[in-house]
């Protein structure tokens, strides 16, 4: 009983850690891209206006960069008291992703120290460059993290058929680790997930303060327009990275696609379905390379009971918010991008205020819902995607066995997990800390947001702008 009651508190601090950090890391990953585009553009227009959405949104960064170290470090206490059993095989196998990240880290944080302080400091093309840097360490970190994502997912670097046998760690290759196959899905998904809720959010946020602010209209309108044309840009990127996700799953983790899918029932012409709506064949087209509408998809009964994720209700409900809220943001983004762009004329882009979509109701409150409910598609996407992986947390070759599948895991769950009582007040303390370090960052966000007026920071930039431009030239 009490070994059941410490797996759930096990399982329950996973969630909570790791579903906070991903609350900062899209921002981290996205703002610097926003912020440079932003100082460009103010120093190309000699606008005043953008380069207060550079320097405003730089300060922002820096504090929800802050708060994300603080919830990684948590995590890492996390993982070597409440998952040691399974830091241990990653200590042993898969360290040298994390090793590199943390170089990516230190990177992150000595060019976003330059970038904060070098206003008026170096040319224009270098502190530009040092913001792109930023972002560079930030996209690094992710990828590196989302590496031993994959290894767990699709482990290589070892033998782990061996291990799960006897426990044994061999044939040990680190550099292997740094390609497991399904990263090649991983990783772009990852990104252009992280980017489109970022630019997204942004979004959501200009329209809010446009819906109902009462000074610095167009102030929140240039950011409005930059942040839906990068979140439609992206939605390019991500349309192709799901796309390629979903074969990527078919050819490497069939059972894992079954269980996002809701397919009980191995079959071909396999439908897809969003909420409510079954598409007949649609899976089956869009898994199979070439296209087949014919393809047979296996479902869970090709599938051993015990492989068979006992959280498969949670992890397809999970996957299909998280694909018909980013479904559906994509669609909304790349009208608006194109309306902003072309201002279409004619009765129905009127009525649905789409010939001025910085100025009428409709497309604001557009903006302003599809780009906060991105939120809940990135961590409903997280939910999805760890649940799927149960009941393993290293996962296996999958062999074939009297015609049903098995797989042949690296590292069950239920291995995984402290089953120390010990466990319960480093947890308690890892999760108050972050409960803290969260609620102070709004808190100082909040008192950033009020403490000056708009006018204020534009009118900042205009000196700094006009010092900057004086020294000469774009460099």
């Amino acid at each position: 009983m009490i070994d059941m009651s410490l797996e759930i508190f096990d399982r329950f601090l996973a969630a909570y850690t790791m579903g906070t950090h991903m609350l900062f890391t899209y921002w981290a990953i996205a703002l610097p891209i926003f912020i440079v585009t932003s100082e460009y553009l103010a120093y190309k227009r000699n606008d005043p206006i953008y380069l207060s959405l550079a320097k405003r949104w730089s300060i922002v960064l820096a504090v929800l960069f802050a708060v994300g170290a603080a919830s990684g470090a948590a995590i890492a206490v996390e993982f070597i008291t409440a998952w040691y059993k399974w830091m241990y095989v990653v200590s042993q196998v898969d360290m040298l992703p994390f090793d590199i990240e943390v170089i990516a880290f230190f990177s992150e944080v000595i060019f976003l120290a330059l970038y904060l302080y070098g206003w008026n400091r170096m040319s224009r093309v270098a502190h530009m460059v040092t913001g792109l840097l930023v972002g560079l360490g930030t996209a690094a970190s992710a990828v590196l993290i989302i590496l031993v994502n994959s290894w767990m997912n699709t482990p290589v670097g070892f033998d782990v058929v061996q291990f799960s046998q006897t426990g044994q760690i061999t044939g040990v290759n680190p550099l292997a680790t740094l390609l497991p196959p399904i990263a090649s899905a991983e990783v772009p998904m990852g990104l252009a997930g992280a980017y489109f809720v970022g630019f997204g959010s942004l979004s959501g946020y200009f329209a809010f303060r446009l819906l109902w602010a009462g000074k610095g209209r167009e102030y929140y309108s240039k950011g409005l327009k930059l942040s839906v044309y990068l979140t439609a840009l992206d939605a390019i990127f991500l349309a192709w990275a799901g796309d390629n996700a979903g074969k990527a799953l078919y050819s490497l983790q069939p059972l894992k696609l079954a269980t996002l899918e809701g397919l009980i029932q191995t079959t071909s012409k396999a439908p897809m379905g969003l909420g409510p709506l079954s598409i007949p064949g649609l899976l089956s087209l869009l898994v199979s390379w070439p296209p087949n509408a014919n393809a047979v998809v296996l479902g869970y009964s090709s599938f051993s009971p015990d492989v068979q994720d006992p959280l498969q209700w949670l992890a397809h409900s999970a996957y299909d918010v998280h694909a018909i809220i980013g479904i559906l943001g994509a669609l909304v983004f790349w009208v608006l991008g194109v309306a902003m762009l072309t201002r279409p004329g004619g009765k129905i882009a009127t009525v649905l205020g789409l010939d001025r979509p910085t100025e009428r109701k409709l497309p604001l409150y557009a903006s302003f819902l599809m780009g906060w409910l991105q939120l809940v598609a990135w961590e409903s996407g997280w939910v999805a995607a760890e649940t799927a992986r149960e009941p393993f947390v290293i996962w296996g070759p999958m062999v074939q066995v009297g015609g049903i599948y098995t797989i042949q895991a690296g590292m069950w769950t239920s291995q995984a997990f402290n089953d120390s009582p010990e466990i319960l007040p480093i947890g308690i303390a890892i999760i108050a800390t972050l409960t803290l370090a969260v609620v102070g960052a709004l808190y100082v966000l909040k008192r950033l947001f009020r403490s000056r007026e708009i006018t204020v920071d534009i009118e900042d930039s205009r000196t700094l702008l006009l010092e900057i431009t004086q020294k000469g030239g774009i460099s």
